[in-house]
């Protein structure tokens, strides 16, 4: 019996060393600054994208792939495999899982597809993935998946300070003067997310405390299993966090 296939969206976060590795499909989404449009992680790499929303006047939006584009991503690995689980971000946050969902049925003739809600976003998400893809290139069957990405659904957990209000204040998700009041008071919101749902976790002042109070927020969850550490240019920052976690 051949393997089982993972496919997950770019909004994972992975990177390509690791989805190589680990024989991990990647649907890209769709970034928009204005007029021009790009794949990402095919047309824009993820440091020509940070280096845009420094410059670019215009903020940029996403949307999912089109469900053709999933269609072609199983139709492919069909040549390789009878099964295929798809993970993805909550329906409720994005058009992701619908268009996955349309894909896998397009293709039900050639392969059997599973869409999978990961309850996660970002690298909580590709943490997932990659317990999932692991298991898959070990042998595990579709059911043994699928009861293990219920498991990590309910243990895993994403935290995430929020630097700079500027960005979502430009997104709409803030206003103007709660933008420039939060920022002028270095307020840093801390986010979680578990199971589906993003919460406001914590309003921090400064920086300094913010890491405090994620690295408190951290251990509270101790032991743990497996833990991943992402930063958005700030490398220095995420070491530096790291080695406060060294001993969990």
């Amino acid at each position: 019996m051949p393997p089982i296939k993972i496919v997950v969206d770019s909004t994972a976060d992975l990177p390509p060393e690791v989805l190589a590795g680990l024989g991990i499909s990647v649907v890209p989404c769709l970034l928009r600054f204005g007029v021009h449009s790009f794949q990402e992680g095919v047309d824009i790499s993820r440091a020509e994208f940070f280096d845009r929303l420094q410059t670019d006047p215009h903020f940029p939006s996403t949307a999912a792939p089109a469900p053709g584009v999933f269609e072609d991503t199983y139709r492919r690995l069909a040549a390789e495999t009878d099964t295929i689980v798809s993970l993805h971000i909550s329906p409720q946050y994005s058009g992701i899982f619908n268009a996955a969902r349309l894909g896998a049925e397009a293709v039900a003739d050639r392969v059997r597809v599973v869409p999978v809600d990961s309850g996660q976003i970002s690298l909580g998400m590709g943490l997932m993935t990659m317990v999932a893809a692991e298991a898959a290139r070990d042998g595990a069957s579709l059911d043994e998946i699928l009861d293990l990405l219920d498991d990590l659904r309910e243990r895993t957990h994403l935290l995430a300070i929020i630097n700079d209000l500027d960005n979502l204040r430009r997104s709409g998700r803030v206003n103007q003067l709660v933008a420039r009041l939060g920022n002028l008071l270095r307020i840093k919101p801390i986010l979680h997310v578990h199971q589906g749902e993003i919460q406001l976790s914590e309003r921090v002042r400064t920086w300094g405390r913010a890491q405090e109070r994620l690295v408190h927020m951290v251990r509270s969850m101790a032991p743990l299993e497996r833990a991943v550490l992402a930063h958005i240019q700030r490398p220095e920052a995420a070491e530096a966090l790291g080695q406060s976690l060294t001993d969990l």
